[in-house]
């Protein structure tokens, strides 16, 4: 259903969002589009140029060495990233376009050289029932994702929800094709971190991309966030939307970033949001499996 690796992109006026999954990925240029305040059309830039109503995009794959991208027909090639301004992307199922400019790129990735430290400790609710666990204790990379808003908090675990339901639901993922119910997602706090250092990251320095600007990668951020010996990885993006069911909108909307929300073969998730930057609210969800 899905190449070994595919990203593609999406721009929007107001509304952003990307994605990337698999073992790297193939740069897409976005296009110009626009939406209006009820969340408009907006127009996806595949290798070929076509748009369509949706956005977002992702890749998936099997894992392989994150500086190369496996073809269809079982070559590889140097792993190139995504970039790009107010946009979305999403994985054609050929080709790629280069991203330019200061709009935001998306994609998603595999890595077995991750960390391999535990996810961390979970919390209990006041009802004694589990509670999604917040980011890893004794991690210093995550420090700085434990200071949270308890606001900020409760969209995570808006979108955890919202998530959920879609696979229970299953869905039609356009390109990308039809998936159906799918086993629900728990939040990992290793993830948990990696998303919301991203999140916070792309706020602070000013960009909208899967690998950041010193080079660093989705599977490296995992990695430091403790989350390693994975079989499957995958990073989804956005910016604009200020809540949990527009940002899932925007998502669900793209083939790319739907295939990832969707994909059964992924067991957790982390997420991440951070108010701030160009598009005033950054998400950022990160996938995996072992």
């Amino acid at each position: 259903m899905l190449s070994s690796l595919r990203v593609s992109a999406v721009v929007l006026a107001v509304l952003v969002a990307g994605c990337y999954s698999g073992i790297g990925a193939d740069e897409t240029a976005p296009i110009s589009g626009s939406t209006d305040g009820g969340g408009g059309g907006t127009e996806i830039g595949e290798s070929g140029g076509a748009s369509d109503g949706g956005s977002g995009g992702s890749m998936s794959g099997a894992q392989t060495d994150p500086g190369t991208t496996t073809d269809d027909d079982g070559t590889t090639s140097p792993a190139a990233t995504t970039g790009g301004g107010p946009a979305t992307d999403t994985t054609p199922t050929t080709g790629s376009d280069v991203t330019t400019g200061p709009e935001p790129g998306t994609g998603t990735t595999n890595d077995p050289s991750a960390g391999t430290t535990d996810p961390g400790t979970t919390s209990t609710s006041t009802t004694g029932e589990p509670a999604n666990p917040d980011v890893p204790d004794g991690v210093p990379y995550c420090e700085p994702a434990k200071a949270w808003d308890p606001a900020w908090k409760q969209l995570e675990e808006d979108v955890l929800v919202l998530v959920n339901q879609r696979r229970a639901e299953g869905a039609n993922c356009g390109a990308e094709g039809t998936f159906g119910p799918a086993g629900p997602l728990t939040m990992d706090p290793a993830l948990r971190c990696a998303a919301r250092m991203h999140s916070k990251d792309m706020n602070d320095r000013a960009f909208f991309d899967h690998t950041n600007p010193d080079g660093e990668p989705p599977w490296d951020r995992m990695g430091k966030a403790g989350y390693g010996n994975y079989s499957n990885a995958g990073e989804n993006i956005a910016g604009g939307s200020p809540d949990a069911a527009g940002t899932m909108d925007q998502w669900m909307n793209s083939a790319g970033h739907c295939a990832n929300i969707m994909n059964p073969d992924f067991e957790h998730i982390g997420v991440g949001y951070y108010p701030g930057g160009e598009w005033g609210h950054l998400w950022t969800q990160v996938f995996g499996a072992k």
